[in-house]
């Protein structure tokens, strides 16, 4: 069985909350098992996490998964996530749209320009004869990605290195910004009380 991370997205957003309160009641079947999964929405850019649950977070063959949902969405809902996907549901469109041309991208980066405003998916880690996983949500209008597994858990901890960069850099720069502020107020602060002096010795001065 191949080990992935499947992102379905679906058209109706009630029936993706049907749909995972039916996976986690069965959370293995023929040919597949789906030990963590996340309902998700974009709700004004940003990812909220709906509801999940998390059975197991190492896989079969002993290799840490690590809490690979979580870890993606934890990225996908950051800065990292944003940037990648030019801004969460900045473009307008379907759920239908996101099988084209996504071979060539992360998942970080599918998701985060696929899930366009209002919509709703499941992210679930499955062990699977793949597709079998598809026929859990036959019943419904849905778009499914998938990405093997391990790849999106290195994906998502080189991310999470960058994003810890890229705060520390903002951090370090704001700090830089504080600083010259701090030295320019100095700055202004004795050039006034130059001024003060200078004007208070002429009016001093003798005619």
């Amino acid at each position: 069985m191949k080990k992935n991370v499947v992102i379905t997205i679906f058209d109706v957003e009630s029936e993706a909350f049907q749909a995972f309160n039916e996976l986690r009641t069965k959370i293995a079947g023929p040919g597949y098992s789906a030990p963590e999964a996340s309902l998700i929405r974009n709700k004004g850019g940003n990812i909220d996490v709906l509801d999940g649950y998390s059975t197991d977070t190492t896989a079969g063959d002993g290799t840490a998964m690590g809490m690979v949902v979580g870890s993606l969405i934890g990225i996908l809902g950051g800065p990292i996530g944003v940037i990648l996907g030019a801004g969460v549901g900045a473009y307008a469109g379907s759920a239908s749209d996101a099988d084209k041309a996504v071979d060539a991208v992360n998942a970080v980066a599918v998701v985060s320009s696929k899930l366009f405003e209002g919509e709703t998916a499941i992210v679930a880690l499955v062990e699977e004869d793949e597709p079998a996983f598809d026929a859990v949500f036959a019943a419904y209008k849905t778009t499914a990605i998938r990405y093997d597994a391990e790849d999106v858990a290195k994906e998502a901890e080189e991310l999470r290195r960058l994003e810890e960069q890229v705060s520390e850099d903002v951090a370090n720069e704001i700090k830089a910004q504080r600083k010259a502020e701090r030295e320019e107020k100095a700055k202004k602060d004795f050039e006034e009380y130059e001024e003060s002096v200078n004007r208070t010795m002429t009016q001093a001065s003798p005619i």
